[in-house]
C-alpha cells in the first residue's frame, strides 16, 4: 500500500505541472537604428605647397577657404595637396589628397556629405597673396679683432661666406656662429694649397683666395696654389671646393685645376643639384668677359675627368680697367634665365665727369640666353649714398659713394628679387638692399629726388671706420623661420650681421 501511495502522489505532481500556462516568450526584438549624422563641416584645411605648409582660414559662415600665400609659392599651388579635417563620418570630394591646382580663377570648391548622404555643405577654397611687411635690421657689429683675430684679406675678393644657414666662415678657415662666436676651423683636408695670389705674387697664405655660398648655405671657396702647369712650368693653380657635408668634413672638388688666376667669384642654386658658378680671371680687358658654368644634377665632372657644366662666356659692355678694375656677376637663382646683376667698378670719366671713381649696379633680367644673344635691356640701379657730387643724367644715378670697391650679391625673397649691393667711400663703406629695379625714378624734367624708399629694403647704412676697404657679403635663407641672414665683411676692418624678416598683416 505504501508504494501505491507514492506512485499515486508522483502521478498528481506531474498532473498540476501539466496543468500550469507555459512561460510566456518575448517577442523578437529589432535592434534600434541609430540616427545617422548630419553633421557636415570643415574644420581644419592645411595645404602642401611644394616643400611648405599652409594653414587656411575658414571662414563657418561663408564657407569659404582662404589659402594665404607668399608670391614665391605660387607656381607650387597650381600642383599642390592639403590634408582636410571634417565631421566624423562625413567625406570629401574631391579628394584634397590630390594634387590640384588652387591658382585657377573662382577657385576650387569642396562638397562635404554628412554621413546621413544627404545633408551636403559647398566650401569654396581660393588664394589670397599675403599682405605683408618686410624688415632688414642689423643685429650686430664686430671688428676683425673681436672675431678672433680674423686674418687681414690681402685682395679685392670676397673673404666671407656662409657654411650652414647658422654658421659663416671667412677666408681664414675660422668658422662662426649667428652670434659672432668661434666654433672652429674649416676642414682642409685634401686642398692642395692655400695661397692668396695678387698682380701674380704670393700676398697670403693659409687662406682662401674667395669665399662665396650656394642657397642651402654649403660654403665655396676659390683655392689657389703653384703648381705645374701643362708646359712644365710653375705658376698660379686654381680650383673650386664646396664643404658639401658641412665645415668640419672634408671638401669635395667642383672645378679645376686650371692654370691662371680666378676671382670675383659667385655661386647661385644648389651646389648639389641645378647650380650656377660663375667668376673672371685676372685678365682686365674690356668689355669683361666673364666665365659662367652652368651644372645639372650636381655632377661636376664626366667621366674623362673634364667640367661636366655648359660653358658661357657672356662679355658685359662696361670697362673693368677703371676704378679699382673690378667687376662682378652674380645670379638670382640656380636658373640662369632668372637673370644676373653685375656690379661694376668706374671712374667718373667712365660717364664724361671727373673726380673720384665710384661704383654701379647693373641688372641684366632677361636672363643668360637673352644676353648672350644681344637682345636684353639693361637696368641701371638708383643708389641711396650721397657722399661727394652724384654723377649721371639722372643726378643720383650712381650714388652708391666715391670710392670704388664694392661687391654684389643677388636672391630672391619672398618671390622679389633683391640685391644685396656693397659699396665705398674713402672713410667708409656701405650696405645697400634694394630690390633689384628701379619702381620709382626720378623726374627728369624737375631734377627733384623721389624719396619714397619703396626700391630698399634697407636704406644705405654706413660702416665707419673702414676707410680705403673693400666690402662684400654673403646671403642665405633659413626656411623654417622665413628669416633672410646678410653678413657683410668691410675688409679688413668689421663684420656685420643682418636679418631680413617678414610679418604678415
Amino acid at each position: 500500500m505504501k508504494t501505491s501511495r507514492f506512485f499515486f502522489a508522483a502521478l498528481a505532481a506531474i498532473a498540476a505541472l501539466a496543468s500550469c500556462d507555459p512561460e510566456t516568450q518575448p517577442e523578437d526584438q529589432k535592434p534600434v537604428e541609430e540616427p545617422k549624422s548630419n553633421e557636415c563641416k570643415l574644420s581644419e584645411f592645411v595645404v602642401t605647397a611644394g616643400t611648405e605648409t599652409i594653414n587656411a582660414f575658414i571662414d563657418p559662415v561663408d564657407k569659404t577657404v582662404e589659402i594665404t600665400y607668399f608670391a614665391y609659392q605660387f607656381e607650387a599651388l597650381k600642383a599642390a595637396t592639403a590634408v582636410a579635417t571634417i565631421s566624423e563620418k562625413a567625406t570629401i570630394s574631391p579628394d584634397p589628397a590630390t594634387a590640384i591646382d588652387y591658382t585657377v580663377e573662382g577657385g576650387v570648391e569642396f562638397t562635404v556629405t554628412a554621413e546621413d548622404g544627404e545633408t551636403k555643405a559647398v566650401y569654396k577654397a581660393f588664394i589670397a597673396l599675403a599682405e605683408i611687411k618686410e624688415a632688414c635690421t642689423m643685429k650686430w657689429e664686430k671688428t676683425f679683432g673681436e672675431l678672433s683675430n680674423l686674418g687681414a684679406k690681402p685682395n679685392f675678393d670676397c673673404g666671407i661666406g656662409f657654411c650652414d644657414i647658422d654658421k659663416f666662415a671667412y677666408a681664414d678657415l675660422q668658422v662662426f656662429n649667428l652670434e659672432g662666436t668661434k666654433l672652429g676651423t674649416l676642414n682642409v683636408e685634401g686642398i692642395p694649397g692655400l695661397l692668396v695670389y695678387g698682380d701674380g705674387a704670393v700676398k697670403a697664405t693659409n687662406q682662401l683666395a674667395a669665399v662665396t655660398n650656394d642657397v642651402n648655405g654649403v660654403l665655396v671657396a676659390i683655392i689657389s696654389y703653384e703648381g705645374k702647369h701643362a708646359d712644365e712650368s710653375m705658376g698660379i693653380m686654381t680650383e673650386v671646393y664646396g664643404w658639401l657635408d658641412g665645415w668640419d668634413k672634408k671638401p669635395t672638388k667642383i672645378y679645376g685645376p686650371v692654370e691662371y688666376q680666378c676671382m670675383y667669384m659667385s655661386v647661385a642654386g644648389d651646389v648639389k643639384g641645378d647650380f650656377v658658378l660663375n667668376f673672371r680671371t685676372g685678365v682686365s680687358a674690356p668689355p669683361q668677359m666673364h666665365h659662367v658654368l652652368v651644372y645639372k644634377g650636381g655632377k661636376y665632372f664626366k667621366d674623362d675627368g673634364s667640367p661636366a657644366c655648359t660653358w658661357y662666356g657672356p662679355m658685359i659692355p662696361h670697362p673693368c680697367n677703371d676704378g679699382c678694375w673690378g667687376q662682378m656677376l652674380s645670379f638670382f637663382s640656380g636658373n640662369p634665365e632668372d637673370g644676373f646683376v653685375c656690379w661694376d667698378s668706374l671712374a667718373a670719366a667712365e660717364y664724361g665727369e671727373s673726380g673720384n671713381a665710384s661704383a654701379a649696379f647693373y641688372v641684366y633680367d632677361e636672363g643668360l640666353t637673352a644676353f648672350m644673344a644681344g637682345s636684353y635691356d639693361e637696368v641701371a640701379l638708383t643708389g641711396n649714398v650721397h657722399w661727394g657730387e652724384p654723377w649721371g643724367v639722372q643726378g643720383q644715378r650712381f650714388s652708391y659713394g666715391n670710392y670704388s670697391t664694392g661687391h654684389v650679391r643677388a636672391f630672391i625673397y619672398n618671390g622679389q628679387k633683391y640685391i644685396v649691393a656693397c659699396s665705398s667711400s674713402w672713410p667708409c663703406n656701405w650696405i645697400t638692399v634694394q630690390k633689384a629695379n628701379n619702381l620709382v625714378e626720378d623726374d627728369l624734367d624737375t631734377d627733384e629726388v623721389d624719396e619714397s624708399l619703396v626700391n630698399y629694403l634697407m636704406i644705405s647704412d654706413q660702416i665707419d671706420g673702414a676707410a680705403s676697404c673693400a666690402p662684400c657679403s654673403a646671403y642665405v635663407l633659413d626656411p623654417a623661420t622665413r628669416t633672410g641672414h646678410i653678413v657683410v665683411a668691410a675688409q679688413s676692418a668689421k663684420v656685420r650681421l643682418y636679418d631680413i624678416t617678414t610679418e604678415i598683416l
